[in-house]
């Protein structure tokens, strides 16, 4: 037998698909094919098969059996062929593409088109040999395991899907009739299912992201949650030892004070005690001397002894001695008490889905009503009472005012009608910037009656300022050099406003994001304090514009009820 490196790819090609044999079959004429081939070639021959070669008829059609040894020949041949190196430069097929059936080795070149009788695909050079021989063939498009896209009783190409029974058909199929079958063509079933699952993806990737920012939300209410947790462990864990040592220290100054006047009380009951005995051992003799001069029957020794006696008596009993204890001690313990139980509602606290309520929603307790008193304006302020909205009036801004004590000159401030000394109180101020960048510059805090006479633009505690000031987007404390974030939407800011008049601290609060600020302590309180609004403290020529500057202030809608 000759060697395979011998033998040639035209010994073992296929004379219907022009491929190397695919499950050889040979017929009794001598002729062998690829078992597909013949039976697709013979079905469409009618009623008697013939030679694809020879021409020759067999009637009845023979059975059509694999030639195993040439199966088994044409397969070593093809891993000869392809360890042998034939040094053709054929280009690899790319993932996703069709191969040519009739190419050899492991290098396949990409096929052009696909044969429905053939059911094979085809490059460009062995399609011009096989459309020279097989001019009626069905050919379509290079498509990928052609026995699985064919109608299994018509073996014609499945191109036809019905929406109804969500099934795949070819042309000749007649079992899905309409109207009661909705049938239209794959490729615009393919079309309209893509079109379906491209909107779907978007769906799911916007899904994905809001579940993205679920989460981080989750994690970062969690992560806050937890951190607001363990500061309240920590806090009472503190609070029990530092009341456990007040209460000791308390209890032991009780103690000592009550021993002490156990002390005096025996002193003192001792020096009693000793005034009683002499009371007593005078009284008993005055008592015996008194029965014998009662019982004297003769009046001339009567007489003779009376003026000896004593007139002057013992002054007897003196009062009770009791031990009393100090009932200011123990009020000032429970005061202390009470006071140390009382900073635990300045712990955040935990709601029962696992978030953390901010500590704004413990402060908003103290919501309070404030509004704007026209008469301690800036004359360049302008008011609208309905909403007690304060605007800028920019063509006052230019002028000089004479300093006065019943209201702002030198910047532009306005004080509310309420006060505050030693209470608590909450208020929010909502500001829409008139840059419409969040750039402007504007403050909210307290402020004392006094302030209104200090001169310059210095919004300071030494003026009798308490505020943030706003200004290049971000707040600043005047006591600080380090600004806070604010945040805002459609460049409105909105914050909240706390006085505690009994911890002396004024504290800032972003509404918007519910985070605390700021917080100005060891405010004096023995001059009453005013909330204060600016809408705007510079100069006409540091604003240019001719828009407006509103500040509302506001009351809060979702405080808390003690």
């Amino acid at each position: 037998m000759a060697s395979y490196s011998a033998m040639s790819e035209d010994q073992f090609l296929c004379s219907i698909c022009l491929g190397v044999f695919t499950n050889p079959a040979t017929i009794p004429c001598g002729h062998s094919f690829c078992k597909p081939c013949l039976e697709g070639d013979w079905n469409s021959s009618g009623d008697y098969a013939v030679c694809a070669v020879c021409n020759t008829r067999f009637t009845p059609t023979p059975t059509i059996q694999v030639n195993i040894v040439l199966r088994d020949l044409v397969e070593s041949f093809k891993g000869a062929s392809g360890s042998g190196g034939e040094a053709v430069d054929r280009p690899t097929v790319a993932p996703g593409e069709v191969s040519c059936d009739a190419c050899l080795g492991s290098r396949m070149t990409k096929a052009v088109i696909s044969c429905l009788v053939c059911m094979s695909s085809y490059c460009l050079e062995h399609e011009m040999v096989h459309n020279a021989r097989f001019s009626r063939h069905q050919l379509v498009r290079p498509l990928a395991n052609l026995e699985k896209r064919m109608c299994l009783n018509h073996e014609r190409l499945l191109e036809r899907y019905c929406r109804t029974d969500k099934t795949m058909m070819c042309g000749v199929c007649d079992t899905h009739p309409e109207p009661a079958h909705q049938v239209v063509s794959m490729q615009v079933e393919f079309l309209a299912q893509k079109a379906q699952l491209t909107e779907a993806q978007a769906e799911v990737k916007e899904k994905l992201k809001a579940t993205w920012k679920e989460a981080e939300q989750f994690n970062s209410s969690f992560h806050h949650c937890k951190d607001v947790a363990t500061s309240q462990i920590r806090f009472v864990n503190g609070f029990r030892l530092d009341l456990v040592s007040k209460v000791g220290l308390i209890c032991d100054r009780s103690n000592i004070e009550a021993r002490r006047r156990v002390d005096e009380m025996k002193s003192t009951a001792s020096c009693r005690r000793r005034v009683l005995e002499d009371d007593i051992t005078a009284l008993t003799s005055r008592g015996a001397e008194l029965e014998q001069l009662i019982g004297s029957s003769d009046s001339f020794v009567f007489f003779n002894i009376l003026p000896s006696l004593p007139s002057a008596l013992p002054d007897g009993v003196r009062g009770q001695c009791s031990i009393n204890i100090l009932k200011d001690l123990l009020g000032n313990l429970l005061n202390t008490l009470m006071k140390d139980i009382a900073k635990l509602l300045k712990m955040g606290y935990l709601s029962t889905n696992g978030y953390a309520v901010p500590e704004i929603a413990v402060v908003k307790e103290f919501t309070v009503e404030v509004t704007p008193d026209p008469s301690t304006a800036h004359p360049s302020l302008l008011f609208k009472q309905a909403s007690r909205e304060i605007r800028v009036d920019r063509s006052k801004m230019g002028q000089m005012f004479p300093l006065s004590a019943q209201r702002f000159t030198q910047v532009l401030c306005v004080l509310a009608t309420q006060w505050f000394s030693s209470h608590r109180a909450y208020w929010e101020v909502e500001v829409e910037d008139w840059t419409w960048t969040g750039s402007g510059v504007w403050c909210v805090g307290v402020a004392t009656k006094s302030s209104m006479t200090s001169r310059g633009v210095d919004l300071t505690p030494e003026k009798g300022f308490w505020v943030l000031v706003h200004r290049g987007g971000k707040l600043w404390p005047s006591t600080n050099t380090t600004p806070v974030a604010i945040g805002t939407q459609r460049s409105m800011a909105h914050v909240g406003v706390y006085f505690d008049g009994l911890e002396r601290r004024v504290s800032f609060y972003d509404v918007n994001l519910g985070h605390h600020l700021y917080t100005y302590h060891n405010v004096p309180t023995n001059e009453r304090l005013f909330p204060v609004f600016s809408p705007d403290f510079f100069t006409p020529g540091d604003n240019p514009a001719n828009h407006v500057m509103i500040v509302r202030p506001l009351t809060a809608t979702n405080h808390l009820r003690g």
